[in-house]
């Protein structure tokens, strides 16, 4: 059963999409489903862990992995109620030190081919730099309740959760 908890980063996107898509009509509605995302991030990012921890077994990068995690959340969620650009933006260095803490834990203990974990290095990178330009220009991608950094993440986790199904 544990194997399939990654596919819980599928769940976590689509719930979130809804969520903000829907957060400027019905902000209720919106809150709704992003708890129920959150419930399935909280356990993609356990099982995210747990596969760090064999790649990494002093656990220095699943640490960083977790911190970054569990510190987006919040962040993430009041960016949604409060439709405020700068908590979206004070979100990217947490979801961007997940990004590349995964992706050079996975690539020290050579469980990806080095393209794939760069371009995870990469995109975690872009996603503190687009996280950085939203909160400089205080700009928003979809009205005023989606962002670019956001969705850079949305689609690491869903790239990750992708290969941790494919590599059980």
């Amino acid at each position: 059963m544990r194997v399939y908890l990654p596919a819980l980063g599928y769940a976590y996107v689509g719930l979130a999409l809804v969520a903000f898509a829907i957060a400027g009509d019905h902000l209720r509605a919106a809150e709704a489903f992003f708890a129920i995302a959150g419930f399935a991030y909280l356990w993609f990012l356990g099982s995210l862990r747990a596969r760090l921890m064999r790649y990494d077994p002093d656990g220095f990068f699943a640490s960083i992995v977790v911190l970054g995690g569990a510190a987006y959340l919040p962040m993430q969620a009041v960016a949604l109620a409060s439709k405020d650009v700068e908590f979206a933006a004070l979100g990217a260095p947490a979801a961007a030190s997940m990004v590349v803490g995964s992706s050079l834990a996975a690539m020290h203990a050579r469980k990806v081919p080095r393209w794939y974990g760069s371009l995870g290095i990469v995109g975690g990178l872009g996603v503190l730099g687009v996280g950085a330009g939203e909160a400089a220009a205080h700009w928003t991608l979809s009205g005023s309740a989606l962002w670019a950094s956001v969705l850079g993440f949305m689609i690491w986790v869903l790239a990750t959760a992708t290969w941790l199904l494919a590599h059980k």
